[in-house]
């Protein structure tokens, strides 16, 4: 009887969780720093989960550049969705030197399965002489992706 009720309880819990799941989204993001005139320096790959309206979180941390991201996905009427991403980017030259802060907020219209382009450092001309940094965005539908992974 014990084995059944656990059981019981697993289901429970699946059926409960079923409607997150069914709209929760994985936002895979690759983080790339380019400096001008070379070949792509540094790169990082990350896939987080999360819901519409609830916002995740990317720490981009270098010797002398601190990047904060934060993206939030949003369901439109129109059945696309609107990810407002919010970069903040705090650099210093040197160890010593005064540390620059620049912030930026966008909100980019974006279909699943489409990739987006962010850069945190926005249209900064003076810090974009020596390098720039991107952030390739692409939301998928996590519920799409576990039946792919059942087939």
């Amino acid at each position: 009887m014990a084995i059944f009720r656990g059981n019981a309880q697993e289901i429970e819990l699946e059926e409960a969780l079923r409607p997150i799941l069914d709209e929760a989204l994985q936002l895979n993001i690759i983080a790339r720093v380019l400096p001008l005139g070379t070949e792509q320096e540094w790169n990082m790959r990350s896939s987080k989960l999360t819901i519409p309206g609830r916002s995740i979180a990317v720490k981009l941390l270098g010797e002398n550049i601190r990047i904060f991201v934060v993206l939030t996905p949003y369901w439109q009427e129109n059945g696309k969705l609107l990810l407002v991403a919010q970069g903040e980017v705090l650099i210093s030259e040197m160890a010593e030197s005064e540390v620059k802060y620049l912030s930026t907020v966008k909100s980019i219209p974006i279909s699943l399965g489409e990739k987006v382009l962010f850069f945190p450092l926005g249209v900064s001309r003076e810090l974009r002489k020596s390098f720039n940094i991107e952030l390739e965005i692409e939301i998928l539908s996590y519920k799409d992706l576990l039946e792919k992974s059942a087939d």
